[in-house]
C-alpha cells in the first residue's frame, strides 16, 4: 500500500511524505543524509546532491 501524508497549507494541501509498505520516505532520507552529513559535513552534502543532480 501508498500512503500519503499531509499537511494543510491555506485552503491547500501538500503532501509531505509517503509511505510505501510501511516504509517513509521521509525517515529513508534522513537517514541518508544523516550518513553524509556526518562523513563530509553540510556543504559536502550539498555538493553530493549538486553531483547526483547533475548540476556540480
Amino acid at each position: 500500500p501508498v500512503d500519503y501524508r499531509l499537511i494543510q497549507s491555506g485552503e491547500s494541501w501538500k503532501v509531505y511524505d509517503v509511505v510505501i509498505d510501511g516504509m517513509s520516505l521521509v525517515s529513508n532520507y534522513r537517514s541518508s543524509f544523516s550518513g553524509e552529513i556526518r562523513r563530509s559535513g553540510i556543504d559536502g552534502l550539498i555538493k553530493s546532491l549538486q553531483n547526483h543532480n547533475g548540476e556540480g
